[in-house]
């Protein structure tokens, strides 16, 4: 977590030295987040969407026309999955993780279009059966993984509005509660708004 710190801020160092226009300031977001399957499941079905939140920092650089927007944030996410057959229920996980997107972007007037890769770091996750037991699932999930994000932004004054759409490129686990291998990918779609403070 240091290493990943410690890197965070050396990228917004540099670009800050490097870019011809900077701007800084607190980000906070909504995110609605749904479980993919990649491979076929017989004893679970995806949930529901959940409503989660994020905040953190972002940094702004113009360079060469364009800008990057690198973003260090904690997320707190929930998920789903609905069990099939041997009276239903759910299983309902809470995780908690540290987001870094990093956003190339193009403006046009106000409006921006985005798109960049985001890297997502757990630090915690826990699931709930339906009888409510609480389990420590951190160890059944990837550390970190890789994803993207793509959408449009809105300048008003110093507010800073995004809705972009986060897709997964490797697996944020390989297997369901049960013990069923499963290609799993987290999906979300993501509101924010941050503030320019210079």
């Amino acid at each position: 977590m240091k290493k990943l710190i410690i890197a965070s801020m050396l990228m917004f160092t540099v670009l800050g030295a490097n870019a011809q226009k900077i701007n800084f300031g607190p980000r906070v977001a909504l995110t609605s987040t749904t479980i993919d399957f990649k491979d076929p499941v017989t004893n679970f079905t995806e949930g529901d969407a959940q409503v989660g939140y994020q905040f953190g920092v972002f940094l702004r650089a113009k360079l060469l026309g364009l800008y990057i927007q690198p973003e260090l944030l904690f997320s707190k996410t929930s998920s789903v999955l609905d069990v099939l057959g041997g009276g239903g229920g759910s299983v309902d996980f809470d995780f908690n993780k540290i987001d870094v997107p990093v956003m190339v972007g193009y403006k046009l007037g106000p409006i921006r279009l985005q798109v960049g890769p985001s890297f997502s770091f757990l630090t915690s996750a826990e699931s709930t059966d339906a009888g409510g037991l609480v389990e420590d699932v951190k160890d059944n999930y990837n550390s970190a993984t890789v994803g993207y994000q793509a959408g449009i932004g809105l300048d008003i004054l110093k507010f800073v509005i995004d809705v972009k759409y986060e897709g997964n490129l490797t697996a944020f686990a390989d297997a369901l509660p049960a013990g069923v291998n499963s290609d799993q990918r987290q999906n979300q779609v993501v509101v924010a708004v941050g503030f320019k403070l210079f």
